[in-house]
């Protein structure tokens, strides 16, 4: 692994969950962090004692301008950017409240538009802003964090079927689909420039409002999967960030709980969202 602790990094949606996680885990490895959100009022401060190393910004994914001068704060802070974490998205929830559960047909088409616009077009404008910053610095990583539901497996030959059902969980699934096949275009695109880029998958992850949308998906019958801490998806990020795409190496999405397990790093049980955060 490329040595992390003098990198600096993008980490959108950056403010809670996920995005949270990955911005203080990058911060124990000593790297500096641009943590860019929409909302960044009310969040819990970071864990990081240096202020130097955390350059926290509010920017819109889906505003080009917005995000351009996210990357001109990020080059006036730290005068490059090795690694791009692309986490922010649009969730079920925020159109379908309270459960966050919907179909194919019941979703509407302006559903099907917003979720689109943020998760693929949102990370698309983040990429085109920031890639010329990785080809600058001599190469980097791409991550962008993607969902099992958006994966295939072949069950014999010439037949694809998806890797889960998709729990009434669209047009959330489809839009990480859309994103998992540009990002794996993506990384034969800028393989020359020495840019790996891949798709991060997480397990159920506790975030804002989990609990209540686990409580209103219960009193429909819904079984929701056990929730885990968001930080279960740092050791696999921060192997990613590593990587770059002159290493011969074949684009991939990786299960962060397989990941883990793989690695030693324990399985569900011990990154459950009530246990202590002792594993992290």
């Amino acid at each position: 692994m490329t040595e992390l602790s003098d990198s600096i990094v993008l980490v959108t949606g950056a403010a809670r969950g996920i995005g949270r996680a990955l911005t203080n885990g990058f911060l124990r490895e000593r790297a500096a962090v641009i943590a860019v959100d929409s909302d960044p009022g009310g969040a819990e401060p970071f864990d990081e004692p240096d202020a130097r190393r955390i350059l926290t910004i509010a920017a819109d994914i889906t505003d080009s301008n917005s995000i351009a001068a996210a990357r001109d704060a990020a080059l006036d802070r730290f005068g490059r950017v090795d690694v791009v974490i692309s986490n922010a998205a649009l969730r079920q929830r925020s159109l379908f409240e309270p459960t966050g559960l919907s179909t194919v047909l019941d979703a509407s088409d302006a559903d099907w538009r917003a979720m689109f616009e943020v998760n693929v077009l949102g990370t698309l404008t983040v990429i085109r802003r920031f890639v010329p910053l990785l080809i600058e610095a001599g190469g980097g990583s791409i991550i962008a964090v993607g969902t099992s539901g958006a994966m295939t497996q072949t069950v014999a030959p010439g037949v694809w079927q998806a890797s889960r059902s998709a729990g009434l969980n669209q047009p959330y699934e489809a839009s990480k689909s859309a994103l998992a096949s540009m990002i794996l275009s993506l990384a034969e695109e800028l393989r020359g420039h020495d840019i790996a880029a891949n798709v991060l998958i997480p397990g159920p992850t506790m975030t804002t409002g989990s609990g209540e949308m686990a409580a209103a998906r219960a009193a429909t019958g819904f079984v929701n999967p056990p929730y885990l801490r968001p930080d279960h998806i740092v050791p696999a990020a921060l192997h990613l960030a590593a990587q770059r795409g002159m290493t011969g190496r074949t684009a991939s999405a990786i299960d962060a709980v397989a990941w883990n397990v793989e690695h030693g790093l324990g399985g569900p049980e011990l990154w459950h969202a009530d246990t202590a955060p002792e594993h992290r």
